[in-house]
């Protein structure tokens, strides 16, 4: 499980809970040397922004926020529309559902629980609960969604992340990332990441995710939008993110191989990205 960022809570469980492809050239069994971190260029804009940023995820305890998902198919050009809420918590907890705008009998949906332990996901068509066991904290593991959800530092952002300020206005903050290292780049390509700025009309919101552009490996588009975000609610607890089993008719529920450990390497320039490497979602 691997996208983007804290802010990206429910990209991270919606759009990457399938299990990664080991990265190109990797021997299974054998070890995989730690990688050098690249050098980070010096921007005092850009850093003055991710400084601001992991202040405020520092701060946050829990986030809610309602979810708009646009996916878009690279080969066939057609788009499906969801929309739903994503509730996050610290250290390591997550809820969100998404509906499919143009089901009129509510059975297409997605719904995805992270009670700290595993991730559940719901899938309303196939009437399945998929249980994907979290890799344990630890040396060689290599988890985005939690490190973000703990506070990943500005510092290892710059690091695991080719990451720019593409431009500001009044109301957001825009940023282009790429992705360094053979894992991260299994699951997206570029994305475009809008901050909610710190300017007068947005500033209870500042450096809250506000919209995302992600181009994916396979070359599909995902369009994430989030509104009405509230942080730091009263009463959230690890009990509202717990496991719910589905009794219905038919729901069967299965569980998903371990996923693999290991570290983050980078690809050297043009290097490909293997076709089987991504994986790709139903639609």
């Amino acid at each position: 499980m691997r996208a983007a960022g804290f802010t990206l809570a429910a990209l991270l469980i919606a759009g990457s809970v399938g299990v990664a492809q080991p990265p190109a050239g990797a021997v299974p069994g054998q070890p995989v040397p730690p990688a050098q971190a690249p050098v980070a260029k010096a921007d005092p804009q850009l850093d003055g922004h991710l400084a601001a940023w992991e202040k405020k995820m520092a701060s946050v305890v829990n986030l809610r926020t309602e979810v708009g998902l646009t996916r878009t198919d690279s080969v066939s050009q057609r788009s499906t529309a969801y929309s739903g809420q994503v509730l996050c918590m610290k250290p390591n907890f997550a809820v969100l559902r998404l509906n499919n705008n143009a089901d009129k009998t509510s059975t297409d949906y997605e719904a995805y629980i992270c009670n700290g332990k595993a991730v559940y996901v719901y899938n309303g068509l196939a009437k399945t609960v998929t249980e994907i066991e979290l890799p344990k904290a630890g040396p060689g593991v290599d988890n985005l969604m939690l490190d973000f959800l703990a506070g990943m530092k500005a510092k290892d952002v710059k690091e695991r992340f080719d990451i720019n300020l593409f431009k500001t206005d009044e109301n957001y903050i825009y940023l282009d990332i790429k992705p360094r290292f053979g894992k991260d780049q299994l699951e997206f390509k570029h994305l475009r990441l809008a901050l909610y700025g710190p300017g007068p009309a947005t500033v209870r919101a500042a450096y809250l995710p506000a919209q995302v552009y992600m181009l994916k490996a396979n070359d599909d588009t995902e369009v994430w939008k989030f509104s009405n975000p509230m942080v730091d609610i009263p009463g959230v607890k690890p009990e509202h993110f717990q496991y719910v089993e589905i009794k219905d008719k038919g729901w069967q529920t299965v569980k998903a191989p371990p996923q693999p450990v290991g570290g983050n390497r980078p690809v050297p320039a043009g290097g490909a990205v293997p076709a089987g490497g991504a994986v790709r979602r139903d639609k």
